[in-house]
């Protein structure tokens, strides 16, 4: 257990740091009027996903009037594969379910909970159909100004990149465990009665022992 406790640590210890880079560069690029906002937040994100591979996108997310005066509403970038190179490439949000629901983000849980709650926030996992087209982690903070929310800034974690390096350690907790997110969405699963990204209830969960992993939202399972 402490093994794999250790293991879920050090894969989410780059992200509050990771964000806390990308929203300072963008809250002081707004705070000034800056006409770059776009070149500054693209140089901070393109450092941040070619120095792991850990992320799969990042940026912010926007539609304040005073960043839509000067910018687009999503300035996001991806990880993909080109030309054997991995490199980041922006978002359309035209192009994407942003383009069609933008008139509604604030019913968008990665916008809406820092929106009104002030706070960080973990979303998923979910099938990021926006960017990654895998299930992922979508973590995002908000933009405050002077205690005026401007919009979040995030990034994207695969869950197959999790996965990937706790799966054998999982399975020496149990051959049934499953790690859970925000308490009750199933992130990875061994019992194949549970998919990622359903959610247990209340009586499914007083048959495991929970232990969350210190410093994320993330809980190991193991049946009793």
């Amino acid at each position: 257990m402490t093994r794999l406790m250790d293991v879920i640590t050090a894969w989410h210890a780059q992200v509050p740091e990771t964000i806390e880079r990308i929203s300072s560069v963008a809250i002081a690029a707004i705070s000034t009027d800056s006409r770059s906002l776009d070149a500054q937040v693209e140089e901070v994100v393109f450092d941040v996903l070619n120095s792991t591979c850990k992320f799969a996108g990042a940026g912010i997310v926007s539609v304040h009037p005073t960043v839509l005066a000067r910018s687009r509403s999503l300035l996001w970038w991806v990880t993909q594969l080109e030309n054997s190179r991995v490199e980041p490439l922006p978002l359309d949000a035209d192009l994407t379910e942003l383009g069609t629901y933008q008139a509604g983000l604030e019913d968008i849980e990665w916008y809406r909970v820092p929106a009104t709650t002030g706070r960080p926030h973990m979303t998923g996992p979910f099938v990021d159909y926006m960017c990654t087209d895998q299930f992922a982690f979508t973590f995002t903070v908000p933009l405050e100004i002077s205690g005026e929310f401007y919009g979040v800034a995030g990034i994207d974690m695969t869950v197959r990149s999790l996965e990937e390096e706790i799966e054998s350690l999982l399975e020496d907790v149990s051959p049934d465990a499953i790690l859970l997110s925000n308490t009750d969405l199933v992130a990875i699963s061994l019992d194949p009665q549970f998919a990622t990204g359903s959610r247990l209830k209340s009586r499914q969960l007083e048959a495991y022992d929970l232990t969350l992993v210190p410093g994320t939202l993330l809980t190991i399972a193991a049946p009793r």
